[in-house]
């Protein structure tokens, strides 16, 4: 069991739930064991949270005030289509169950909520992440799971601007990423010109040697290699 936990110490979780003693509960009896654990008290504290740090995996109760939990992983699949989500649920509802699967809903606790069963969940998510690597050419190719990239094989790292704006864009790989997305998600709606994110777009062109493709006005797209 031991050698399964260590597992978790590489995992980030953001729980998002409106019962503060809830979630309390859960975020003091997971932060021994995971390499981060942050709160959010409702879904629209959930969003913004998410794009500010970006999570492995997010467990979130379904009713919440200001955004259900359903308008959430709306919202935190617009930037990342993979994410991984556990539902909390009080109800045996199988609409909410189809609903939240509907939404990118991996698993299911029902409240009250037993921290073994929860962490024998993360470990199962663990134990399930991909490692396969994705090539965008010859010679970079990166990690989804892990968040890294590779050039010739060996890791390299980008400034912090530069790192928000390429992981936007490798998880929407071959898909369109327009100006609102990247305002919204590295510059959290703050006004930014189109000129400043075309300088970093063409300077990760050059550092990488990636294709972006330039959809007119509208944005973006981090072509993949071609198999």
């Amino acid at each position: 069991m031991q050698e399964a936990l260590e597992i978790l110490k590489k995992i980030s979780i953001l729980v998002v739930e409106d019962d503060e003693m809830a979630r309390e509960l859960i975020v003091s009896g997971l932060k021994p064991y995971c390499e981060l654990v942050v709160g959010a008290s409702n879904g629209q504290e959930g969003v913004e949270k998410f794009k500010k740090q970006g999570f492995d995996i997010v467990m979130s109760d379904i009713h919440m005030p200001v955004l259900n939990g359903f308008e959430m992983m709306n919202e935190i699949k617009r930037l990342k289509p993979h994410q991984k989500f556990i539902v909390f649920t009080s109800y045996d509802n199988d609409e909410n169950l189809i609903k939240s699967m509907e939404e990118g809903a991996m698993l299911f606790l029902k409240k009250p909520i037993d921290m073994k069963d929860l962490r024998a969940m993360l470990i199962s998510l663990s134990f399930e992440r991909d490692e396969k690597l994705v090539y965008l050419s010859d010679e970079v190719s990166i990690n989804l799971k892990r968040e890294k990239i590779y050039k010739n094989g060996i890791e390299i790292y980008l400034s912090f601007l530069q790192n928000k704006i390429f992981w936007l864009f490798a998880y929407n790989l071959n898909k369109l990423v327009t100006y609102e997305m990247i305002e919204e998600f590295v510059y959290e709606s703050s006004d930014v010109s189109k000129a400043a994110i075309q300088n970093i777009i063409l300077r990760l062109k050059r550092e990488l040697g990636v294709k972006f493709k330039n959809i007119s006005e509208s944005g973006y797209i981090l072509v993949a290699k071609s198999a």
